[in-house]
């Protein structure tokens, strides 16, 4: 979720979590728990995010399935320089789970949106587990960019730019609206653990489901 180990861009701050989570292994006896010292700061807002219990999209949302799709893509292209220069200024990416090219993910979650399991592209890797990789490359993808892009620490409005502003969470959304209709156990187990779209659940549309927010 990005937030045990710090608010992003913050090297520093994250190894001395790691360096703290080593120095547990030298207790004699355990299990031992112990808490962070150090509070995480944060600009505004707060270190996570959840999607709004009103904020929920049906299958009669879709409509052109191409549209959305042409959409996504123009909108990721956009934003590939700027991902270019965040790779160049930390030297890695997280993008790349799936092992699809990122011109690859929006046309294979859009591929499920008519209802229909595909065929997985990745050899030895069923298409539903391989969703999970893509739409965590695909959040990856504008969350690297726009944190380096706009020197953004915080995840709260960076969730609420990316679910409720791009065309890529709105994607996502009409795909969780899909996964909720769908007779695959394995697709609603998904959106109940919130392994799509960030929501924390009390009283609203999907009871009985919760997760932490993003």
């Amino acid at each position: 979720m990005g937030r045990s180990m710090g608010k992003p861009n913050d090297p520093e701050f994250q190894k001395k979590v790691i360096r703290a989570a080593f120095e547990l292994l030298e207790a004699s006896d355990g299990p031992v728990i112990e808490d962070f010292p150090e509070i995480i700061p944060v600009k505004e807002g707060r270190m996570g995010y959840a999607l709004p219990p009103e904020l929920v999209l049906n299958v009669s949302d879709i409509g052109d399935v191409d549209v959305i799709l042409s959409e996504v893509r123009n909108e990721m292209e956009a934003l590939r320089p700027d991902y270019a220069a965040a790779i160049a200024a930390r030297g890695r990416t997280t993008v790349g789970a799936s092992g699809l090219a990122i011109e690859e993910l929006a046309p294979f979650v859009a591929s499920f949106l008519d209802g229909e399991i595909p065929k997985s592209p990745r050899k030895g890797m069923p298409a539903i587990p391989l969703l999970k990789l893509v739409v965590e490359d695909l959040e990856a993808y504008y969350t690297e960019t726009r944190t380096h892009r706009d020197n953004i620490d915080d995840l709260e409005l960076m969730g609420e730019w990316f679910w409720e502003k791009t065309k890529a969470g709105r994607l996502l959304l009409l795909l969780e609206a899909v996964s909720l209709t769908s007779k695959d156990k394995v697709m609603l187990q998904i959106v109940e653990m919130s392994l799509m779209a960030p929501r924390f659940w009390s009283e609203g549309p999907l009871p009985g489901t919760s997760a932490a927010g993003w």
